[in-house]
């Protein structure tokens, strides 16, 4: 009686799957493509160049400035508030960008207006959809930047 062996099934077995996990991979990838990540508000190939210097700018922002964030919503209505608090002086023509997001998609991305009230930045009124957002606050005294960013969940 000839003992069977398995071994050979196994290793084409093996090999099949291997190459199913492959193609099920790349049909994944396709159909969920990488969207833009925004965190510093330009493109990922312009922050990995000017990393060092945006870092720099960043340190000497936080030596001038400290921020805090007060959103103010009832529900999914309302608005940003950003109190800005000067170190060393006053404030002094700031400029800024304020981009509202969701971390999954740039689909729902929207640029908010806002203006100066002494030393708050206040945000137009906005409605929300419920779930996951994040506000990108860009910060400029025309010699250094700094750029915030803070995650919230929109819930009525």
């Amino acid at each position: 009686m000839a003992k069977k062996t398995f071994w050979p099934y196994a290793i084409i077995l093996s090999i099949f799957a291997i190459i199913i996990a492959c193609i099920a991979t790349i049909v994944i990838a396709l159909q969920n493509p990488v969207e833009m990540d925004s965190a510093y508000m330009q493109s990922y190939q312009k922050v990995d160049e000017n990393i060092t210097f945006i870092k720099e700018s960043e340190a000497r922002f936080d030596e001038k400035f400290a921020l805090k964030f007060e959103p103010e919503f009832k529900g999914l209505q309302g608005q940003f508030k950003f109190h800005l608090t000067p170190k060393n002086g006053e404030i002094s023509s700031l400029s800024y960008e304020i981009l509202l997001t969701r971390p999954q998609t740039n689909k729902d991305n929207k640029t908010l207006n806002a203006s100066w009230q002494e030393n708050e930045l206040v945000s137009e009124s906005l409605s929300l959809k419920e779930g996951r957002w994040q506000l990108l606050l860009r910060l400029s005294d025309k010699q250094d930047t700094r750029y915030y960013k803070f995650d919230f969940n929109a819930t009525k």
